[in-house]
């Protein structure tokens, strides 16, 4: 950066993306068209799925998925260890959103904990893959056949995961990935539904803009104006403009990936001797990390400072830090809900010691180094 500072994330378009957007700025048409569907069997192909549907956001996805496997008035079973959205999905779908504590070296969701929360009124288990480390599907999957109940994955941080050597969406009935403008494959604001199962996409598409059978370009497609509404939807779908941004960002995203990792094993080199202070990303021998993230967890009992000194400490020396996340139940809306961390230690917990750490492609070894350099002086310096 030009101020010498190193961000929690950056972001740079290649000359191809950009020219990628200037065909749809001059093409005639901005809104879900001919772009939208070019990403949309982009996707499906990289994943090796064959069901998808682009959306404005992974909210969006998440919500058009729970509506579409019916959890109004029933429960969902989730982990309060994770964005807003995910819980806030449920709530606007008209579920009710009960959280089962976390793994404490993972960050995703325990499945003894969902199993302990699930009751006759649970429509859906909704895992959440943090960091780009995906949940313990088996184990989900396991307890969802069990019960009878349906997957839905956010997988907002888990493009290009692999749990046992699928992509997400093979695991689960719908996953919903997120291409907000820190993910690994990023258009500033998008997502994606993605299933095996085609009437399920079919009725996300149509409800994702107001449950009409034929859009606007696919009724110039027809040269036919007529269309109908045979289900209540709303306005969840993706522009030409932001899949145009995708499709040049998917052409580099191995390219990415492939850094991505490497960072990540520098971290792991220059941070391994703090191990009596900070705990390491764990990573399941059962998964391929994404590395959307790249989190430490604090021992803060060994420490004279807090995870919000730390940060300060970090930002006073050009280094940005984030947290992901604040346990949902520390929020206010949540707390006057009745909502309590009492029963969610791990969750808690987390919440008060997890510290992001700058990771993106653009960051260079020799800023990882500098970054880690940070940590060592400061924990040199406050550790007990």
């Amino acid at each position: 950066m030009k101020d010498g500072r190193i961000p929690l994330y950056d972001i740079r378009l290649d000359s191809g993306t950009i020219a990628e957007v200037r065909d749809t700025l001059t093409s005639g048409w901005l809104t879900t068209g001919p772009k939208v569907r070019k990403f949309e069997k982009a996707v499906a192909a990289y994943l090796r799925m064959r069901y998808t549907v682009a959306v404005s956001s992974a909210t969006a996805g998440l919500n058009l998925c729970l509506q579409a496997v019916g959890v109004e008035g029933k429960e969902v079973v989730t982990t309060p260890f994770t964005f807003m959205a995910t819980v806030e999905a449920i709530l606007q779908s008209g579920g009710i959103p009960v959280m089962a504590d976390i793994d404490p070296d993972t960050l995703t969701v325990d499945p003894d904990e969902v199993t302990r929360k699930i009751s006759h009124k649970t429509a859906c288990l909704l895992p959440v893959d943090i960091a780009g480390h995906p949940a313990d599907y088996d184990s989900l999957g396991d307890i969802a056949q069990a019960s009878g109940l349906p997957v839905i994955a956010d997988a907002s941080h888990s493009m290009g995961a692999k749990y046992r050597g699928k992509p997400i969406p093979r695991l689960a009935e719908a996953a919903v990935f997120s291409f907000h403008s820190t993910k690994n494959l990023t258009c500033g604001e998008g997502g994606m539904v993605v299933s095996r199962f085609g009437p399920l996409v079919d009725i996300i598409r149509k409800a994702s803009l107001h449950g009409l059978t034929a859009g606007a370009y696919a009724r110039r497609l027809q040269k036919k104006w007529l269309y109908d509404v045979e289900q209540l939807g709303f306005k969840a779908n993706m522009s030409d403009v932001h899949a145009a941004i995708d499709l040049g960002q998917l052409r580099l995203f191995e390219k990415n990936q492939a850094r991505r990792r490497a960072i990540a094993r520098r971290y792991f080199t220059r941070l391994a001797s703090l191990d009596d202070h900070i705990a390491l990303p764990h990573i399941s021998e059962k998964v391929e990390h994404a590395w959307h993230l790249f989190i430490i967890r604090l021992h803060l009992s060994r420490l004279k400072i807090t995870r919000d000194r730390f940060i300060g400490l970090m930002s006073r020396r050009g280094v940005e830090c984030g947290v992901h996340y604040q346990p949902v139940f520390n929020f206010t809306l949540f707390k006057e809900s009745g909502y309590s961390g009492q029963y969610l230690p791990n969750a808690a917990y987390a919440g008060k010691r997890v510290v992001s750490l700058p990771m993106y492609p653009g960051l260079k070894l020799s800023q990882v180094d500098y970054v880690c350099e940070q940590v060592s002086d400061i924990i040199s310096r406050h550790g007990r």
